[in-house]
């Protein structure tokens, strides 16, 4: 299903949807299986923020993408697929026709008249192929590995950009920058500007978007959503549980065979416990975005 259709309904219904950034099968795959048991609607897909970019042109933007469509179509609740946070306009046209019906390039520190002219000619690409672009305006601040929080590259969204930028480029959706913070892996709580999400929704007519789900806490991101938030994006929390469920499935105690170990699908197979334990926290984000029960399919 298209994001239009998702994000809409979420409108109506005062929930989100969830973005749950996955890097493998199994990732995608717990995914899917969070929504079903939710019986949420659900955005899955690969991003660029985090990855190798060669790999991504040479084989991976066209390889997730299949496996995302196979998993869509078989998926029971409506599910959208997007590539999130290209690094350019040639990495994001590559994922046009590649399974993914949304696509969204990482602008932050770009210029107005390139964020501007890229992104329009992203669209228009896009759309041509009933594929939706998500835009973003603003910037966000960033923790580093040390835990640090780096203000330096934040920049507030402002209603006059917000306004311009949907105007001159066409986007499906916008993601703002409103004190929420990229790559928190700590107890890190930043301060969401509700009243800002509020002042931008009124201002443009296109759902609004949230990244940097991993850091912002429950009550938050609820407030963010009572004030227009349709769609939120988590990565950072999902590969840190995944990370731990991992490390303690291939302790001492795993076992010695690594055909089940590895690969095997069966209960022995430690992406396979670590993948439950990612199902899991999917399934707390789900209720937390208000998003368990809407599937209408």
């Amino acid at each position: 299903m298209g994001l239009p259709e998702l994000l809409a309904d979420a409108a109506k219904g005062r929930y989100a949807v969830g973005y749950f950034e996955s890097w493998d099968i199994y990732s995608l795959e717990a995914t899917i299986a969070a929504a079903e048991a939710e019986r949420s609607p659900v955005i899955i897909g690969i991003g660029g923020l985090s990855a190798n970019h060669e790999w991504l042109s040479s084989v991976g933007v066209e390889l997730y993408g299949a496996a995302c469509a196979a998993l869509a179509r078989r998926s029971s609740v409506p599910t959208g697929i997007l590539f999130n946070e290209a690094e350019n306009f040639t990495e994001a046209a590559a994922a046009l026709g590649a399974g993914y019906n949304s696509v969204m390039m990482h602008t932050q520190g770009w210029s107005w008249d390139r964020l501007i002219a890229d992104t329009a000619a992203l669209t228009a690409a896009a759309h041509g192929l009933g594929i939706t672009v998500e835009g973003e305006v603003g910037a966000l601040a960033e923790m580093s590995i040390d835990g640090q929080i780096d203000t330096s590259i934040g920049a507030m969204t402002e209603v006059s950009q917000a306004v311009d930028f949907v105007k001159e480029t066409g986007v499906d959706y916008l993601a703002v920058a409103v004190g929420n913070v990229h790559f928190v892996t700590s107890d890190y709580v930043p301060t969401i500007r509700v009243d800002r999400i509020h002042e931008i929704g009124e201002s443009v007519d296109v759902p609004l978007v949230l990244h940097g789900g991993s850091g912002t806490p429950a009550d938050q991101m609820q407030a963010a959503i009572a004030a227009g938030i349709t769609k939120i994006n988590v990565g950072t929390r999902l590969k840190h549980v995944f990370g731990n469920a991992l490390r303690e499935a291939v302790g001492p105690d795993s076992g010695n065979d690594p055909n089940l170990l590895f690969g095997s699908r069966l209960p022995e197979d430690v992406n396979t416990r670590a993948g439950q334990a990612l199902t899991t926290e999917i399934r707390r984000l789900m209720q937390v975005f208000g998003s368990s029960g809407k599937a209408t399919r």
